[in-house]
C-alpha cells in the first residue's frame, strides 16, 4: 500500500511537472503572461487544500477499512478482485461526474466551485485550483458512497493514478492535432473539450463534466464538442480583474453578497 500511495502521488507530481514544461514550448495560447505568478496563485491554493486533505485521507483509510467489516458493498458479488476493482473505479469516476455537474447546476455549490472557473488563463496549474469549502463538502460526501459500494483505499489509490493525470492534461495549455484530440476522448475528456467548459458561456461551461472518462457527458447528455475554438474566452465575467485574481480575495469571494 506504501508503494501505491508514493507511486500514485509520484506520478502526479511528474506529469504535472512535465505538462508545465511541454506548455511553455508547445502553447495553446501564447498569451499567457507571467507563468510563474499564475502558477504560484493556483499552487497556494492547493497549499491550503492539503491541510484538509491530508487528515481527511487518514480518516478515509481508517474508515474504509473498518466499514469493510461491516459491509462488503461490491464485495459480495462473485467477481474476481480485478472485476471488483473496475466496477468501483468506474462508480467513482461516475461519482466525480455527478458532484461536477451538480456544482454547476446548484447555486450555492457554485459559489465555491466558480473559483475554479474564473481562471481566465488555463493551465495545468489550473487543475489544482478550489476552493477549500467545495473540497471540504466533497470530502464530507463521497466518504459514506464509498464506504456503500465498498471501496477500499486501495481503489481511491488506484483511480487517483489514472484520473489525475488526466485532470492535469484536461486543463493543460497545450497544443495538440485536432486528429489526436478526436481520438482521445473516446475515451477520456480532450483538452479541446475542456476548454469549452471553462468558457464564459453558460451554454458551454455547462458541459464535458467528466473526469476520467468521457463516456458520462455522452450518456446523460453534457458531451459537447465544436470544431473551431477560435475567439473563445476564459474564465467569469467580471471576475478576471487584478484585483479579483488574489489569494485572499479568490478565498472570500463565495462569501460576497
Amino acid at each position: 500500500m506504501p508503494d501505491l500511495r508514493i507511486f500514485s502521488y509520484g506520478t502526479t507530481i511528474a506529469v504535472g511537472v512535465l505538462l508545465w514544461i511541454i506548455e511553455g514550448f508547445n502553447p495553446w495560447f501564447s498569451h499567457q503572461k507571467r507563468r510563474t505568478l499564475h502558477a504560484k496563485l493556483n499552487l497556494s491554493i492547493a497549499g491550503l487544500n492539503l491541510l484538509i486533505l491530508f487528515p481527511s485521507g487518514i480518516l478515509m483509510a481508517f474508515m474504509l477499512d473498518w466499514s469493510r467489516n461491516a459491509w462488503p458493498g461490491i464485495g459480495m458479488l462473485a467477481l474476481p478482485p480485478v472485476a471488483k476493482a473496475i466496477v468501483i473505479i468506474l462508480l467513482i469516476d461516475l461519482w466525480m461526474y455527478l458532484w461536477h455537474r451538480l456544482n454547476h447546476e446548484t447555486s450555492f455549490l457554485w459559489r465555491f466551485h466558480s473559483i475554479h472557473h474564473s481562471d481566465s488563463t488555463l493551465d495545468v496549474t489550473t487543475s489544482w485550483r478550489f476552493h477549500y469549502i467545495e473540497i471540504l463538502i466533497s470530502e464530507l460526501l463521497r466518504l459514506p458512497l464509498f464506504m456503500l459500494i465498498g471501496a477500499g483505499i486501495e481503489h481511491l489509490l488506484l483511480y487517483s493514478l489514472f484520473m489525475t493525470p488526466v485532470i492535469e492534461f484536461q486543463h493543460g495549455n497545450i497544443s495538440i492535432p485536432p486528429a489526436l484530440d478526436r481520438l482521445v476522448r473516446l475515451i477520456i475528456p480532450s483538452p479541446m473539450m475542456h476548454r469549452l467548459h471553462h468558457s464564459r458561456l453558460r451554454s458551454e461551461h455547462d458541459s464535458n463534466y467528466g473526469s476520467m472518462l468521457s463516456i458520462w457527458d455522452r450518456l446523460f447528455g453534457s458531451f459537447l464538442v465544436k470544431d473551431n475554438l477560435d475567439g473563445l474566452r476564459l474564465g467569469l465575467d467580471d471576475e478576471s480583474g487584478t484585483d479579483k485574481q488574489k489569494l485572499f480575495a479568490l478565498l472570500l469571494r463565495p462569501f460576497r453578497p
